[in-house]
């Protein structure tokens, strides 16, 4: 990161280019915001903690499954209850161990080319991406309790027919997301932490920051999205 004696953000380099900003830089990289932030601010007197941490989905996608068909997503309302599967900690004698506390809701929404997709889970296990088919069998369990339409099958009849899709969620402690400008850089702002709700938050928290940095009137409180609200700022 460039930055001009008056503190404002000039460029960030990446691994392929340099990108300047005539305006402002809007730090939205999901999970990934947190060890962006700290090599961004490594070497400047700003000492700031973005606590966005990783957690893992599996989705089940089944191809040419006539058996279900959907005419809108379906959730259970355990899913909305993103916090219930907490991040512990542990210390052992070569330091903190995250465990590995994992949570199943069900899910279900048919995708553009027909295929039901079955979710979903949530684990903590830092940036793994590989799939674990003990979690997809506890997903087809728990969809088989809301479809008896499923109980014909076995998650077997689909290997040759099935996808699984893994991503990282951008959890925070708290479950809200940071939305907001990153103090002692006057046109750094930070959009991170939405965790499962990124869909349906994105539009809402584009024009907060649109607002932020033309400084219009917002209609939500930014107050409980800032950084320093968020006990991020430490001495």
């Amino acid at each position: 990161m460039f930055r001009s004696g008056s503190g404002e953000v000039k460029a960030v380099q990446t691994s392929k280019n340099i990108l300047y900003s005539k305006k402002v830089v809007v730090i939205a990289t999901g999970c990934w915001s947190g060890s962006l932030m700290h090599d961004l601010i490594g070497d400047s007197d700003i000492h700031l903690d973005v606590p966005v941490k990783p957690r893992k989905g599996h989705l089940l996608v089944l191809e040419n499954l006539n058996a279900i068909k959907l005419n809108h997503g379906l959730m259970e309302v355990g899913y909305v209850d993103h916090e219930a599967a907490a991040l512990d900690s542990s210390v052992s004698a070569s330091g903190p161990v995250h465990a590995q506390i994992s949570s199943i809701s069900m899910t279900a929404t048919m995708d553009a080319w027909g295929n039901l997709v079955l979710g979903s889970s949530r684990q903590f296990v830092g940036f793994d991406t590989e799939i674990d088919e003990s979690i997809i069998n506890r997903i087809w369990e728990r969809a088989v309790e809301f479809f008896p339409a499923l109980i014909e099958f076995s998650l077997r009849d689909f290997r040759e027919s099935r996808e699984v899709r893994i991503g990282l969620r951008p959890y925070m402690p708290d479950g809200k997301p940071m939305i907001g400008p990153v103090p002692g850089l006057s046109n750094l702002f930070l959009a991170a932490g939405h965790e499962g709700e990124g869909l349906s938050l994105a539009l809402g928290t584009a024009e907060m920051v649109a607002n932020m940095v033309l400084g219009n009137p917002g209609k939500v409180d930014h107050a409980p999205f800032a950084l320093e609200s968020r006990n991020c700022m430490f001495k």
